[in-house]
Order: C-alpha cells, then structure tokens, then sequence
C-alpha cells in the first residue's frame, strides 16, 4: 500500500491543482506525463531532500511556529525525557479504562458476592476479554528513537532501524517497508497503534474546508493552519516519522534488516485464562 490522499470536491471557481494531469488533446495525441495531483503515491526515505505526501518540505508537524497570527499547537505525539517518542491514538487507551472499570462492577457485584460456578466461569471469562483489550487497545504503540521505532503489535514486537525502514506509507494505518536479509523479500509492517480509515481523512478534510469558508477579507486562517486542519491525526505522525527516517538516512545511517520477535506477555494474558475458562466449561 501506499500513501493514500482522498480529495474533498474544490469549492467552484478555484483553480486547477499544480499538478493535475493535463487534458486530452482533441486530435488524438498523447498528453504529456505528469505527477499525480496531490504528489508521489509513496515516501521513500532513502531519496535525500524527497518531501512525503501532505507534508511539504518535511517541516515539522503538528507544531506551527509562533507569530502574529499562528498559535501555537500541541504535536500529536508525546516525548519522554530519555529522548524516545511515542506514537499513539488517544482513543484505545479510553476504551481501554472503560473495559476495566466495567470488569472491576461485574466482578465485584456477581463474581464475588456470588461464591458459585457460574462466578468462577463469568471471572475467567472477563480475564480473557481483558487480555484480549490489553493487547489490543493498550499495548499497541510506536517508540521512535535515535535508533530507529519500535512496533508494538498486539502479539508482535518489531524493530525498525533506520537503515532498514525502506518507506512509510498509510493506508488504512501506518505502514513500513522493511529490509529483510536475503534470501527474504521486504516486508511491510502494519502499526496496530495507527490505523486511519480513508473515510474518516476525507471528512477531516471538509470540515477544514467548511472552517475555511468561514473566513473572509482580512481574517482568512493562516496557510499553515488551514494545511493542518486538512489532516488527519495520523498523517501527522506518519509524516513526523518519515522526516526523522529522511534525517537518518542523510546522517549515514548503516543498513540493517527487520526484527520481529512474539510478545509473551500478552499472548500469556489470554491464554492462560482461556485455559482456565475451557477447563472450567469442560467440568461441569
């Protein structure tokens, strides 16, 4: 897969994008090639000074330097003192804390009160949907460094140095092309953390368009501003990651492959309880 861009329909009368693909001629003559209209349909971080889709430049992200007119904003991505970056979606840590205080009442009003099979089974039951939530709601994150990033995947662990991150791309979520050693194809790594759906980007973009028209005259929102309300949260930090694989590459970065390894914490968390809830099934 590759970067995807969904276009809002252009208010009438505003002008043909730069890059739009030039009309046929009628006499039946080929037009001349030309670049898609919102630019390359993949990053590729090995190509030095390359911007990557809706990200001009690779400026930084998220973060509008101050002036006159541009406040300042929050980025989309935390930093830790040790110099890390974590980069996740707000929404699975909420229904994360939704799940656990739902497990907490039900345990707590029928499994303890109760002190019968059935609250053995309900108990063992909620471990199991627990397991399940931490490892796809809680775990999932991506941890760059100088290094490189680091996918937590439900099950999956997977290290991404910077000289084997051979493009990043977003579909319905983030994804990496890895180098892997030969005889081995690359591979693409999906980030469970940063889904984005198509959908939800093109509705992001209308309401920036919608909050645009609002402007008239001199209080028309600053270029920079209306760029980021364009899109989604997401394309703000697979753009952040690109930049900083652009930075490693031009700093000489050795060449390095793919590695994945299981995470036995959360494949023991489901597990082990779902052994308990079938043995429990299975005695009855």
């Amino acid at each position: 897969m590759s970067w995807q861009h969904d276009e809002a329909p252009a208010p009438p009368g505003a002008p043909e994008p730069s890059g739009a693909a030039a009309a046929p001629d009628p006499t039946g003559a080929p037009a001349p090639a030309g670049p898609a209209s919102f630019g390359p349909p993949s990053f590729d971080p090995a190509a030095p000074g390359q911007a990557a889709p809706d990200q001009p430049g690779f400026g930084r992200p998220g973060l509008i330097q101050p002036g006159p007119s541009q406040p300042r904003t929050r980025p989309a991505w935390k930093s830790t003192a040790d110099g890390r970056t974590i980069f996740r979606r707000g929404t699975p840590f909420v229904v994360w804390w939704i799940w656990v205080a739902f497990a907490i009442f039900n345990i707590a009003q029928i499994a303890i009160p109760d002190h019968d099979y059935f609250s053995l089974e309900l108990t063992a039951g909620l471990l199991v949907v627990t397991g399940l939530m931490y490892a796809c709601t809680l775990r999932p994150r991506v941890i760059a460094d100088e290094d490189g990033v680091l996918v937590h995947n439900p099950f999956r662990d997977h290290r991404v140095r910077w000289g084997a991150l051979n493009g990043v791309y977003l579909g319905d979520s983030v994804e990496f092309g890895c180098a892997r050693p030969a005889p081995k194809k690359d591979k693409t790594i999906y980030c469970w953390a940063l889904y984005s759906g198509r959908r939800s980007r093109l509705k992001s973009q209308l309401r920036a368009e919608r909050s645009q028209a609002r402007y008239g005259g001199s209080r028309r929102a600053p270029v920079e501003a209306q760029d980021l309300a364009r899109r989604d949260i997401v394309q703000l930090m697979a753009a952040e990651i690109g930049r900083r694989s652009t930075d490693a590459r031009q700093r000489g970065v050795p060449d390095a492959v793919l590695e994945s390894t299981w995470a036995w914490w959360p494949v023991v968390s489901v597990l082990v309880p779902a052994a308990l809830l079938l043995g429990l099934l299975l005695g009855r």
